[in-house]
């Protein structure tokens, strides 16, 4: 089951990422699941050090992939957390409107 997840969220954030190019790596770290990072215009499945990581839990990660939940309104509303290069979080986040 969380391999699935894994797989399914690496899928469409490589859709997401076709013409982007993060000059920093993002970690998405999906609670109880596992880590996705992603560098330059590539998502892999990884426990690799990000200079920025976003931790929700897995039905915030699907809502946001699925475009139903900015990841900026849910930082402001605690659902996603924030470590590292905010810059870089908010590059993150202008991939999904």
């Amino acid at each position: 089951m969380t391999t699935d997840f894994l797989d399914m969220a690496k899928a469409a954030l490589l859709e997401r990422l076709k013409g982007e190019n993060f000059e920093k790596s993002v970690s998405l770290r999906i609670k109880e699941i596992g880590n996705l990072i992603i560098k330059g215009d590539t998502a892999e499945i990884s426990d690799d050090r990000a200079d920025c990581a976003i931790i929700a839990d897995q039905p915030t990660f699907e809502k946001i992939l699925k475009g139903e939940l900015n990841p900026m309104k849910a930082a402001m509303f605690g659902k996603l957390k924030i470590a590292g290069d905010a810059k870089t979080a908010m590059k993150f986040g202008a991939l999904f409107g």
